[in-house]
């Protein structure tokens, strides 16, 4: 007997990408754990827009993640890519809570090129992270 297990994969695979909106704060939370897919930046982007629709703006972007994140393959990469492209006039404030030494960097350098107000924090200082988003700018 053959079993088809293509549905589990494809669910675990949404669980490397995870994320919550909290339309209250106007706070995006995303936690990587592992390779991030295509499919997983679709359901993140649709999501996204629609809060875009009907607040404008996202106060803040939390990304949490204990290590640099990895794409599944290039068609992930540049999924992400265009996330960021086709966003970050429209988020305030980006908190990177990481220990990731490659990510400090990447974040440092896109602090001087992107909209948002990008900060830095370590991996265990989530809620640091969310009461600077919560701070007037």
């Amino acid at each position: 007997m053959c079993y088809n297990f293509a549905w589990l994969q494809a669910f675990l695979q949404t669980l490397m990408l995870s994320y919550k909106i909290e339309e209250e704060e106007g706070i995006v939370l995303i936690e990587l754990s592992g390779p991030i897919t295509r499919r997983a930046l679709e359901a993140l982007t649709r999501d996204v827009d629609g809060y875009l629709r009907r607040k404008g703006t996202i106060r803040g972007l939390i990304i949490h993640t204990r290590s640099f994140p990895r794409w599944q393959d290039l068609g992930a990469f540049l999924t992400d890519m265009r996330f960021v492209l086709a966003h970050e006039q429209k988020i305030q404030r980006v908190a990177s809570v990481t220990d990731s030494p490659l990510l400090m960097l990447v974040h440092g350098i896109l602090r001087h090129a992107f909209s948002p107000e990008i900060r830095h924090f370590p991996h265990g200082d989530l809620e640091a992270a969310r009461k600077w988003i919560r701070e007037e700018g």
